[in-house]
């Protein structure tokens, strides 16, 4: 299959699977923050945290490096298992030993029970990653959307049940379980391992040369997302916390599943083509342009709609999250962007030229958000982590410049000026309906729902008749799946 059929197909079903989960997320967002405490939210966040950083280890960036990895055999996939599996037991315990003390230096005594249960998740990654990433490396992205979206709906289904009987963090504990067991047995299912008990240490030295370079990026990651969280959580109460990570967990949604579909489509066929530079960066010059000219007009709409976004999604009573979010939004298409870069120099192989500035990145999040965090409460983390975010995608900017030889003209302004475009036609439409709105008095919920529909319908009414007006990018991908 050629790979404007793969993108195209790839790119289809990781759309379906961003969209469910979107919902998905959305709805469970909504109606578990009012049943809910702020707190429950807060000792969630630090449970996740933690549980995180021992999830790259397990993992180990074994699944990264099999899909890298030209040539693989089942001795590297069961080498990649065992390694897995066997770490994943050993951080399991390790967790379990140290629960009281972590409860006790963030002196939140609950904190101790659930991270000896959710740390039941070191083990089950250890299975899952492995399986999930040989369906990537397949590009069988059917498979994977759909498994992924039943295990979800199940998991929320659950969470929300608990939540209602009065089950308080734990419906949130035993949620993220029941995902993790469902995605472990079906994924392993789909793409099934041929278990031949060994030790098998040459391959798993030749995945590990490339697989440690993704534990260093994938701990920058955690440090950007949970490392924030464990920081601040000696910084704010649970309460306070709760808001800024259920901010954060929102701003992240849009960059985390779109960005999602390029990653997880682009890295495997990137792998492909690692070999041939020109068309290697055609297809990251495309990925980055059709993701800025998407992106940049959702995060202005974002922006101007925080308000009703949070009253939807959160209630009356989250209200300090508007202003931390509306911050945070401004980072959206930058955030895709670094995404892309991170696939097209993983591509390439370049793992730890990508790891300095995931470094100096991190490095600058944390030291900002805490510093801001600790000043100027949530909307000082808020910017720490907006100027953050800006700073790490002129970074970006340079590496990819470095690694191509590309002029700035090309890999900066060209992919942004059809974005740019794009929202000043917005950002008048929106002007305009700020002032109609006052005037007459519209209620916010109203105006969303109305200003959504008619957005909707130009959007509709464009493509059909002048999809050019969208720019080159979004009108190439147009194309492409008229065929």
């Amino acid at each position: 299959m050629s790979i404007t059929k793969n993108i195209k197909s790839g790119g289809f079903w990781k759309l379906v699977e961003t969209l469910g989960m979107i919902l998905c997320q959305f709805g469970y967002i909504s109606v578990m923050a009012r049943l809910l405490s702020k707190s429950d939210f807060g000792l969630m966040a630090l449970a996740n945290a933690i549980i995180g950083l021992g999830s790259i280890l397990t993992e180990g960036g074994m699944g990264a490096a099999l899909i890298q990895y030209q040539n693989i055999t089942i001795r590297h996939k069961n080498a990649a298992l065992i390694g897995n599996f066997i770490t994943g037991f050993l951080f399991f315990g390790l967790t379990y030993f140290l629960s009281d003390s972590i409860s006790h230096f963030f002196n939140q005594p609950e904190l101790s029970n659930i991270i000896k249960i959710i740390a039941i998740n070191f083990i089950l990654l250890s299975i899952s990653s492995i399986s999930l990433n040989l369906l990537y490396k397949s590009l069988n992205f059917k498979s994977s959307s759909i498994l992924t979206l039943f295990a979800t709906i199940v998991g929320y289904t659950v969470g929300v049940i608990l939540a209602w009987n009065g089950f308080g963090v734990w419906s949130l504990v035993y949620a993220t379980l029941v995902m993790s067991v469902l995605k472990a047995i079906l994924y392993f299912y789909f793409a099934p391992i041929k278990f031949r008990p060994g030790w098998y240490i040459q391959e798993w030295k030749e995945l590990f040369s490339f697989g440690s370079g993704m534990i260093l990026l994938r701990f920058s990651n955690y440090l950007s997302s949970g490392g924030i969280n464990l920081a601040l959580g000696k910084v704010f109460a649970p309460t306070l916390l709760g808001v800024f990570e259920r901010s954060f967990q929102i701003k992240t949604l849009p960059s985390k599943y779109l960005g999602g579909i390029l990653d997880k489509v682009m890295f495997p066929i990137m792998s492909q083509i690692q070999d041939e530079e020109e068309r290697l960066f055609k297809v990251f010059y495309f990925g980055l342009g059709f993701s800025n000219s998407i992106l940049m007009p959702i995060s202005l709409y974002l922006i101007y709609f925080s308000k009703e976004i949070v009253l939807i999604l959160l209630g009356e009573d989250w209200f300090d999250a508007v202003l931390p979010l509306q911050i945070m939004f401004v980072i959206l298409p930058f955030s895709i962007s670094s995404q892309m870069a991170d696939s097209v120099i993983r591509a390439k192989g370049y793992i730890y030229k990508n790891v300095v500035r995931k470094y100096i990145y991190v490095t600058i999040l944390l030291s900002s958000t805490i510093l801001l965090g600790y000043f100027y409460g949530i909307v000082g983390a808020a910017i720490g982590v907006t100027v953050s975010h800006l700073l790490n995608y002129l970074l970006m900017i340079i590496l990819v410049k470095k690694i191509f030889d590309k002029s700035v003209r090309e890999i900066f302004y060209n992919p942004l000026k059809e974005a740019s475009l794009l929202s000043i036609y917005l950002s008048c439409f929106l002007g305009i309906n700020y002032i109609f709105t006052n005037l007459l008095y519209i209620s916010s919920i109203i105006n969303l729902i109305v200003t959504s529909f008619i957005l909707g319908l130009i959007a509709i009414i464009v493509i059909l008749k002048k999809p050019l007006i969208l720019g080159s990018y979004i009108f190439n991908v147009l194309k492409i799946y008229q065929k």
